[in-house]
């Protein structure tokens, strides 16, 4: 370390020319970018911004490295500043004392890392910024290069843009799934050195596919290294002299709580039975239900348009004929966990700027670091179901929200980030034209295509824009529950409860003659099964109370 004048800096070049520094691995094109902004004559100096975790260090250091062991270079030199500099100088220090500080500093590139965290916790070192960075910005032989987080550099957009104009922005993105492979290749001889068992390359590659499905893991690639770190023990601890596909789901199972099932390469032939399975939960939907199977069916084989959801799907119909069940046993069969299934009550979304609380307020706003409700969700839990009840309730602005996620498959945060919503499934409910569903239904007639052209979209039309309304791949009609699907609901959720009940060891033996005959008198198209559901936990409760109470 050598200082001058208050300020210490770390001189990189022999450490970068002596191999110190791991090789990178790709970003070959963000290097030769770093070489093209440096040999400008005008705003030569780099902000590079990407989530923590993402390689913006590595990036720098692999550069340098490049650099050290170049010929056309080898008059550069590599520094790198602690961020405490910031904190050299009070705010009533002398002018002089900048300059004179920083004009000891060698020519070429001064690096400063996690620049962004520590300007945005402690807003009140941009006046020494500015003051301490004129000089140095404004030399021709000198390259300042910062790296900082997404929603740090839209703060400083928005309020310090004239700091950012002085700078050549590089937006990070994930490397690809080869390069994210090579680098756990480079990585395992470290975290293999007492285990020694054999990880193949394409297990490797299965590694980062499974820490790229499951952002809660980390950001990549660290959480690919962490994985591969885990795995690699796991197998070795069960004796395994060879990492199997196997092992890698059951590491990933403990840590999302996926079943295996769902994250085996065998899940294809889970969803193959989607419709029965889905049949053998919602009571006489089916022409719902094989829509909605037959659309995630495309999806997942990869013949639909991967640039948007899974699937979005308006369900229609009077309450309690099925739609939110449905919504949880999609999310259950496709995801296979409970923390898949995100539900919004767009009752809450009825004002104006209740809506931002659905993305997050920018950055410099109050709850700018909380983000959004739905941003959150998504990027916690990309593979999910997104339940959107009563939507014709929402503000008509939330309905310009979804155009974007419905048509490209992404929303844009309040800090200006784009969240994936590809691996998603969108469904939203609606009350809309539930009288004319329940009159058609009373004539003994189904609800198809033509009654939803017909009748159902003009009336859609009065609600929602109808560029909204064609953005979901299909408006399904749930059909309003006669007495005798009443009566299989009734009996499925029985089956649910003593399910629940299991650690009481009981069964429920409820003549099918005694549950008809009290469900024709709460049979009501308006009110579907609630009122069969009530009734069934209410029975099934009090037998099971009166039954632990005369035992004691």
């Amino acid at each position: 370390m050598n200082t001058f004048k208050k300020i210490s800096y770390y001189d990189l070049r022999e450490e970068a020319a002596s191999g110190t520094f791991t090789p990178i691995v790709g970003r070959t094109q963000e290097i030769e970018r770093l070489y093209r902004i440096t040999e400008r004559r005008i705003n030569n100096n780099i902000l590079i911004v990407g989530p923590g975790g993402l390689g913006k260090t590595t990036l720098v250091y692999g550069w340098m490295r490049d650099m050290a062991r170049s010929k056309s270079h080898e008059h550069l030199s590599m520094v790198q500043l602690d961020i405490e500099h910031l904190y050299a100088f009070d705010d009533n220090a002398p002018e002089g004392e900048y300059s004179e500080a920083l004009a000891q500093l060698p020519s070429g590139v001064v690096f400063i890392d996690n620049f962004g965290r520590e300007v945005h916790k402690n807003f009140a070192l941009m006046s020494r910024v500015f003051r301490l960075y004129r000089e140095l910005l404004g030399r021709r032989d000198t390259h300042v290069v910062l790296t900082m987080q997404p929603h740090e550099y839209t703060w400083l957009v928005q309020e310090y843009p004239s700091l950012v104009n002085s700078f050549e922005t590089l937006q990070l993105k994930n490397q690809s799934i080869d390069e994210q492979a090579r680098i756990l290749g480079k990585t395992l001889p470290r975290l293999n050195a007492q285990h020694h068992v054999i990880v193949p390359d394409a297990v490797l590659k299965e590694i980062v596919q499974y820490a790229e499905r499951f952002p809660t893991l980390g950001q990549m690639p660290r959480a690919s290294i962490m994985l591969l770190d885990e795995v690699v023990s796991f197998a070795a601890g069960k004796k395994e002299k060879m990492v199997r596909s196997e092992t890698i789901a059951t590491v990933v199972e403990t840590k999302t709580g996926v079943p295996k099932a769902q994250l085996s390469k065998d899940a294809i032939n889970h969803i193959k039975y989607l419709e029965r399975d889905l049949n053998a939960r919602i009571v006489d939907q089916q022409t719902a239900i094989k829509k909605i199977a037959t659309t995630l069916q495309r999806a997942k084989l990869g013949l639909r348009n991967p640039d948007r959801p899974l699937g979005s799907f308006l369900l229609l119909g009077p309450s309690g004929v099925g739609k939110t069940e449905t919504a949880k046993a999609v999310a259950e069969l496709m995801f296979g966990r409970s923390e898949s299934f995100i539900r919004f009550d767009m009752s809450e979304f009825q004002q104006d700027h209740t809506v931002q609380r659905l993305i997050g307020a920018p950055s410099g706003y109050i709850g700018f670091e909380e983000g959004g409700a739905l941003t959150n969700a998504l990027k916690k839990e990309p593979y999910s179901l997104i339940l959107l009840d009563e939507i014709e309730k929402a503000h008509p602005k939330v309905f310009d929200l979804f155009l974007q996620v419905l048509d490209d498959g992404r929303l844009t945060s309040g800090q200006n980030e784009t969240v994936d919503a590809r691996n998603a499934i969108v469904m939203a409910t609606s009350n809309t034209a539930v009288t004319e569903i329940l009159e058609v239904s009373s004539h003994g007639m189904q609800a198809d295509e033509a009654f939803v052209k017909e009748t159902i979209m003009p009336i859609l039309a009065k609600t929602f824009r109808l560029e909204f309304i064609n953005r979901f791949d299909s408006i399904l009609i749930f059909q309003p529950l006669g007495t005798e699907s009443l009566v299989r609901i009734a009996q499925l959720e029985i089956k649910k409860i003593e399910r629940r009940l299991e650690k009481h060891r009981v069964q429920f033996d409820l003549e099918p003659s005694v549950i008809e005959r009290e469900i024709r008198t709460l049979a009501d198209p308006r009110f579907g099964a609630r009122p069969v559901k009530r009734f069934v936990e209410e029975t099934c409760e009090t037998l099971l109370m009166e039954s632990l109470l005369s035992s004691r």
